[in-house]
């Protein structure tokens, strides 16, 4: 959100951001010069006690007549009850990015009418199949839409220089082969197979170090973490594999690592991925719903949940450096493919669609988007 948000301006639109609290993404858009404001807009309506739901309502129907927005663009579906509810009041056309893949009681609840948007994005080809059966009752396909998440490639991937600054303070010696998977904590993302799979390839002689950056999502997703410390400490990594929490940035990641490993469940896209390929750094993966849709040819896919196939992968690479060398140019070549400017391209197309259909008139030259 943030690289499209820095580039709406250049089209005509002119955004106003509001986002639940702190947080790098808040430095970030202020940094920019953006328009950004702090606000509750994760809210459920709760019958013994409507008056938070409320009371955000009417602070965001408030915003959007101050800021004479003409179009709200959700970018987290789980946002959307309470800021759907506030622009069909403030008497706008609502957008929203499906981040997950929802069942059909879902949608029924997000999108009944008057609050079926106008505009429904979908991040992947996968995502939108997949979800497709759940979907259709509640918003009609004409109203679908896939826009890739993208990366601003004039940028990201570029920066090398953190390479051995980074690994000199893990620690990593000129051989040792960085292996990293970066997602959230959780049971879905099957890290038990990244960390047997270091420990098979330490078993081999490997001078592999594991590397899994993130942190639980959900309160009960502490449970997993602390389960996949114990075999850790069962299979006697402590000093192979490292959990490095919440990064941010993540590129210099990316750089450092010699290899980048998804053995997600399911994906409706794969930012990580992308992330990795951007920066030459090869990845291998089980296929995690759309992940196989985003690596193409630059990364190898491995058949879902085959840890002994992961391994041979991994191995094969760790083994070779020219072999890495040829994957890091087609990985970051495949990224390519997925430049952020294609998707605020699509956008704004359909930004101005929307407002035209609302309009019914021809599109206005310049148009403020929250």
């Amino acid at each position: 959100m943030e690289g499209w948000i820095r580039l709406l301006p250049a089209h005509g639109i002119e955004p106003t951001v509001t986002i639940g609290g702190d947080g790098p993404l808040l430095e970030a858009l202020t940094a920019a010069g953006v328009d950004v404001h702090t606000h509750p807009i994760r809210v459920f309506f709760n019958r013994r006690n409507p008056a938070p739901f409320l009371f955000q309502m009417t602070r965001l129907v408030w915003r959007i007549r101050s800021r004479r927005i003409q179009l709200v663009h959700v970018n987290e579906h789980e946002h959307y009850p309470v800021v759907a509810r506030a622009a069909h009041l403030a008497g706008v056309p609502i957008v929203v990015h499906l981040r997950f893949r929802p069942d059909a009681a879902m949608c029924r609840w997000l999108f009944k009418p008057p609050f079926t948007p106008s505009r429904l994005f979908f991040t992947s080809q996968t995502q939108m199949d997949d979800s497709a059966a759940a979907v259709e009752p509640s918003v009609p396909r004409d109203r679908w839409r896939l826009v890739y998440n993208g990366l601003d490639l004039d940028a990201f991937g570029r920066d090398r220089t953190s390479r051995d600054r980074l690994r000199t303070t893990w620690g990593l010696g000129p051989h040792t082969i960085a292996i990293g998977t970066a997602s959230s904590i959780s049971a879905r993302k099957r890290l038990s197979h990244f960390i047997r799979m270091i420990a098979k390839l330490v078993e081999v002689g490997i001078d592999a170090r594991g590397f899994i950056a993130g942190q639980p999502y959900f309160p009960a997703d502490q449970e997993e973490l602390e389960s996949l410390k114990a075999l850790c400490r069962s299979l006697r990594l402590d000093e192979r594999l490292t959990f490095l929490g919440y990064v941010e940035p993540s590129e210099p990641l990316y750089h450092a690592w010699d290899i980048c490993v998804s053995t997600s469940e399911y994906e409706t896209f794969g930012m990580t991925m992308l992330e990795a390929m951007a920066c030459g750094c090869p990845v291998v993966a089980y296929p995690g719903g759309s992940v196989a849709e985003v690596i193409g040819e630059g990364g190898a896919l491995i058949r879902d949940g085959d840890l002994d196939a992961l391994v041979a992968a991994v191995r094969e690479l760790a083994e070779d450096p020219g072999q890495r060398s040829s994957a890091a140019t087609k990985a970051r070549t495949r990224a390519e493919r997925f430049d952020l400017r294609k998707s605020v391209d699509l956008l704004v197309s359909e930004y101005r669609a929307v407002l035209s259909a609302r309009a019914g008139e021809a599109r206005p030259s310049r148009s403020r988007l929250a």
